[in-house]
């Protein structure tokens, strides 16, 4: 199987929130639209430091980063992130490596969008059985009746 990429766009969800309230135009949010490598091994998003600067996104704490050859490097955990791809929107965190720091879409974001990687088209798809929009695992909940509680 081939690498699969994947044209996406991320934002700077604290320009959105300030968008919301009024105090920046919508224009004025940082973003960028990027070509990452779609990755179901990765965990988080993972962008170069200079994206992490274009954007101006926050460091929210430090994460030890495993990589493909074994090595283990500190990074900052960095956010919070809008990322958004076939009509579908993430809000989360990534993680910032040194440049020149592929782009990464990791499995969260995936999960949380709902999208799948096709081996066989080489491109990140909308999950076809939820065509319209995100559907996510809500382990551990029932279905809400007259006595029933989340577990």
């Amino acid at each position: 199987m081939g690498t699969i990429h994947a044209e996406i766009e991320l934002r700077n969800q604290a320009d959105e929130s300030l968008v919301a309230a009024g105090h920046l135009r919508p224009e004025q949010v940082r973003s960028a639209t990027v070509r990452a490598v779609v990755d179901t091994g990765a965990t988080s998003l993972v962008i170069p430091e200079s994206l992490r600067q274009q954007l101006g996104l926050r460091t929210v704490a430090t994460r030890l980063a495993a990589l493909a050859d074994g090595s283990v490097l500190e990074c900052d955990l960095v956010g919070p992130i809008e990322v958004r791809f076939g009509g579908r929107v993430s809000i989360g965190t990534a993680i910032a490596m040194p440049d020149p720091a592929q782009v990464l879409l990791g499995a969260l974001q995936m999960e949380d969008m709902d999208l799948l990687p096709d081996p066989g088209t080489q491109q990140l798809v909308v999950n076809p059985e939820s065509p319209d929009r995100a559907r996510v695992l809500a382990v551990g909940v029932r279905a809400f009746g007259d006595d029933a509680r989340p577990t």
